[in-house]
């Protein structure tokens, strides 16, 4: 049977690499570092699934020719994963741990969280690949997803603001919820024709 299993564990927002750093302290200072899974990844027995985005301005950057700056984004924002043996001890450490909010699968009370399986992981795990891959050939700089608001950048709804209903990186396109006189209307655009939505767009 497999000592080590994988875990997601809830953070605050934003404070991921944090919670990592402290963690990795904890282990060492509280001497269970037998319980995590050295091996697991590059990162130990961390995982935060990123994907790269350029911002618009950066973007604008990178277009003209100029120096530009990468930002990774965790795939989902607020959690982390470890694959550690649950013991007690292991347990405490990380849910005591600043900036956690709790491991998922666990109903409280003192009862230990579900493992999440090796195939969930290997599925985040080939996201991360295609995520790198679309950036990489152009395809989707600012890592757009169902539900983000954007901004039209041409055609005939240029400015016009909507709402993300799908996007299909094979071709490049995505559906993009507008509303026209009272009514929404779908309408299928590249995606390089897209900018996220900022405050200034008020």
């Amino acid at each position: 049977m497999e000592k080590f299993n994988w875990y997601m564990v809830s953070t605050i927002s934003g404070k991921e690499d944090l919670v990592v750093e402290a963690l990795r302290n904890r282990i060492i200072a509280e001497e269970v570092s037998e319980q995590f899974d050295a091996n697991a990844t590059e990162d130990g027995a961390f995982k935060i699934f990123k994907k790269p985005t350029l911002t618009a301005k950066e973007l604008e950057k990178k277009l003209n020719g100029d120096m530009y700056k990468i930002k990774w984004v965790n795939m989902y924002p607020g959690y982390i994963f470890i694959k550690m043996d649950m013991t007690d001890k292991a347990w405490y450490v990380v849910r005591n741990t600043q900036y956690v909010t709790g491991l998922v699968g666990s109903s409280g009370k003192g009862a230990k969280p579900t493992p999440v399986t090796q195939r969930e992981i290997n599925k985040s795990l080939i996201k991360e690949k295609e995520a790198l891959a679309d950036f990489e050939t152009n395809k989707n700089y600012f890592a757009f997803k169902v539900g983000d608001v954007v901004v039209f950048q041409d055609t005939a709804y240029k400015g016009t603001e909507g709402t993300i209903k799908s996007i299909s990186s094979d071709s490049n396109m995505a559906e993009v919820v507008v509303e026209t006189f009272g009514k929404n209307v779908v309408i299928e655009t590249s995606i390089e024709n897209l900018r996220p939505y900022t405050q200034n767009d008020n």
